[in-house]
């Protein structure tokens, strides 16, 4: 929408005969905004042709199911490996990912939350990523859950909450 080009046929959304067609790869930019323009053919005839009245930004409208992650407990700190899937979405793969994409890993223990915000990219997004939760009270049993942030509160998916419980003498790993 905001620069000017014809509107682009998908391929892989012509001639779908369900009510659902996946353009998220079709997206290449965050900060575009996109209009869907739905158009229904019988053989040369054009049945209907509709265009959204509300327009698609993918920084605002786009909410994402949280990543896999595995966390590992040590003495005083907690590994946290976080597991992109290895197929994303172009859109995914673009600069500026950070600006609208926060990945959140919340620690709570003790009634505590914190929130871990690591910086993410196009590159760590597409493998595992690795954080570590250092200088934790041993004895204790710490939870965490990861997500993507949005801005809207109610779009947010959070993960399933993990928990290991630090016990003292466990064998510690060299960070």
């Amino acid at each position: 929408m905001s620069k000017p080009e014809d509107m682009k046929v998908v391929k892989d959304c012509t001639e779908v005969t369900g009510s659902f067609c996946d353009l998220t790869n079709v997206w290449e930019s965050m900060p575009e905004t996109y209009v869907p323009r739905v158009v229904a053919f019988r053989g040369n005839t054009t049945l209907v042709s509709c265009t959204s009245r509300e327009s698609i930004f993918p920084g605002i409208n786009m909410s994402l199911e949280p990543p896999n992650f595995e966390i590992v407990g040590f003495t005083d700190h907690i590994k946290v490996i976080v597991k992109f899937p290895p197929v994303i979405p172009k859109i995914l793969r673009g600069e500026g990912l950070h600006v609208y994409l926060s990945l959140v890993i919340e620690e709570v223990s003790g009634g505590i939350i914190k929130k871990h915000k690591p910086k993410i990219n196009a590159k760590t997004i597409t493998g595992n990523f690795t954080y570590v939760i250092d200088n934790l009270i041993p004895n204790t049993n710490h939870c965490v859950s990861v997500y993507f942030e949005h801005s809207d509160v109610g779009k947010i998916i959070e993960s399933p909450t993990k928990c290991t419980l630090l016990k003292p003498g466990q064998e510690s790993e060299f960070l």
